[in-house]
């Protein structure tokens, strides 16, 4: 069956988001190699690590922290990802000694910079490791909080349906659309170089139970 009009509309919808989504991914990239500091990079790292401490506790902060560290060092340093980026951006001893005439190039504060930009990259990277070890560890609450969420919904679109009850579709609509929004900006969080506390993860995963809940009620009867 050929789609209609609204079908077309939401296919373009969810491909426009997922491509902002990428876009914001990308310039945030860009931001955090060009524009943050190496001491402001290792303030947040610092001070998410304190937040962690306070709402976990040490035991659960020590277990988030070793867990991202484990995941560092078998993707990127056992890899060879990190040595590999210091090879092939900055010049070594020997690229100096073959050099001849423009081994002074090689002491160029370009290469200081440049190699603090390698580093608050890889600090970043370690950061979107330990905030994903983070989700993970809140999996089991997430998921019973989402189920509930579905069903109350299904429930209560139910009882609209027994009673003959109006379904929103511009609530459905919107909460569709926050949804989104919200994975989205999940997706940016991950790379912002600002300290998140610990208890964003359960405080986003009740913001999206709400919409899911909106969502389900809402539905139309059609589907």
């Amino acid at each position: 069956m050929a789609e209609g009009p609204s079908g077309e509309a939401r296919r373009g919808s969810w491909l426009w988001t997922l491509l902002t989504g990428a876009l914001l991914l990308l310039m945030e990239l860009v931001l955090l190699a060009a524009l943050v500091p190496a001491s402001w990079s290792e303030a947040v790292r610092d001070t998410e690590n304190a937040w962690l401490q306070q709402g976990l506790g040490a035991e659960g902060a020590n277990a988030v922290v070793a867990r991202a560290e484990s995941w560092y060092e078998r993707l990127f340093v056992e890899s060879g990802l990190v040595a590999a980026s210091y090879r092939l951006t900055l010049p070594t001893d020997q690229d100096v000694a073959e050099a001849g005439a423009l081994a002074p190039l090689a002491t160029l504060p370009i290469w200081t910079w440049v190699a603090g930009r390698l580093k608050v990259i890889w600090a970043g990277v370690y950061q979107v490791l330990q905030r994903l070890v983070m989700l993970a560890a809140w999996w089991p609450f997430l998921v019973l909080l989402l189920t509930a969420a579905a069903g109350d919904g299904w429930l209560r679109r139910r009882i609209r349906q027994a009673g003959f009850a109006y379904a929103s579709p511009l609530l459905h609509a919107y909460a569709v659309r926050s949804v989104t929004g919200l994975l989205v900006g999940v997706g940016v969080l991950l790379l912002l170089p600002i300290p998140l506390p610990a208890l964003a993860v359960p405080a986003a995963g009740g913001l999206l139970a709400v919409l899911l809940d909106l969502v389900v009620a809402n539905a139309q009867k059609r589907l």
